[in-house]
C-alpha cells in the first residue's frame, strides 16, 4: 500500500486566501481573484500562477515563478472535471461522488490525490501519494475555482428574478 501524505488547508472569511499545512506547519498559500478566477500559489520555495483564458472554451495556464508556461488545465463543463496537462504528464481532475463534494486527481496508473473539503468548503484535506508541490497547488486552485463556479451557477435564478 502506498504511503499518503496528508495536507490541510484553511481559507479566510472571504475565501480569497488559503493556507496549506502539513503536520500543523505552514507550507504554502493561495491568493485568488474571484472575478477573474486567477490565482497565485506559493508552496515551500515554489511559486505558480494560474491565469484563466478563453470565454466559450475556458482553460487555465500554469506558469512557474519565472513566468514560463509549464502546463494548462482544460475544463469539461458537463462533468465538472478537467484535464491537467503538464510537461510530459497528464492528469484528470474529477468528482469522487455524484454530489461533487469530494474530488480526485488521477494519472494513467490511478488515483494520486484525494481532495476532501469541509461541509462549509472553507477548509479541508488533501491526501496525496506524490509529494509534488505543483499537484498540491493545482488541487488548491481547482477546489477554489470549483467553489466560485458553483456559487455563480447557484446565483443565476436570483439574477433572473432581479432582471425580470
Amino acid at each position: 500500500m502506498e504511503k499518503r501524505s496528508i495536507y490541510n488547508w484553511k481559507s479566510n472569511l472571504l475565501g480569497n486566501k488559503s493556507k496549506l499545512y502539513n503536520n500543523d506547519s505552514l507550507i504554502g498559500s493561495l491568493e485568488s481573484n474571484d472575478w477573474t478566477l486567477d490565482a497565485n500559489v506559493s508552496i515551500r520555495s515554489d511559486q505558480y500562477s494560474f491565469k484563466n483564458k478563453g470565454l466559450f472554451n475556458p482553460y487555465t495556464e500554469i506558469r512557474n515563478k519565472h513566468g514560463e508556461l509549464i502546463g494548462d488545465i482544460e475544463y469539461n463543463d458537463w462533468t465538472g472535471g478537467a484535464t491537467i496537462s503538464l510537461i510530459e504528464k497528464k492528469y484528470k481532475w474529477s468528482p469522487r461522488n455524484m454530489w461533487m463534494s469530494a474530488w480526485k486527481i488521477e494519472n494513467e496508473q490511478g488515483q494520486i490525490a484525494e481532495i476532501n473539503p469541509s461541509a462549509m468548503g472553507n477548509s479541508g484535506t488533501i491526501a496525496s501519494v506524490e509529494n509534488n508541490e505543483l499537484l498540491l497547488s493545482i488541487s488548491l486552485y481547482l477546489h477554489k475555482r470549483t467553489v466560485v463556479m458553483y456559487s455563480l451557477v447557484a446565483l443565476i435564478p436570483v439574477f433572473a428574478i432581479l432582471l425580470f
